[in-house]
């Protein structure tokens, strides 16, 4: 499972990750009980402006990625800015 956040810092996203149970690794993963996430910081590009953006690429039991995923995504979203 591959999720792209536009908007997000890698450390945002790891804080995300944290609250929902998981454990920064030294090697710059973060995980779960029956997860990992590998987190790559990147921007994106459009309309003449640059926004951060972070791949997240995550590994495992499928059902605790799933519930992972979607805690992320809500954590993610945000109205207004």
């Amino acid at each position: 499972m591959v999720l792209d956040l536009r908007g997000s810092t890698p450390e945002q996203v790891r804080a995300y990750l944290v609250s929902l149970g998981g454990t920064p690794r030294p090697d710059g993963t973060v995980a779960g009980p029956g997860w990992t996430a590998r987190l790559e910081a990147g921007e994106h590009h459009a309309l003449g402006a640059v926004w951060p953006r972070v791949v997240v690429t995550f590994t495992g039991d499928a059902a605790a990625v799933a519930a992972v995923e979607k805690g992320l995504r809500l954590r993610a979203m945000r109205a207004g800015g």
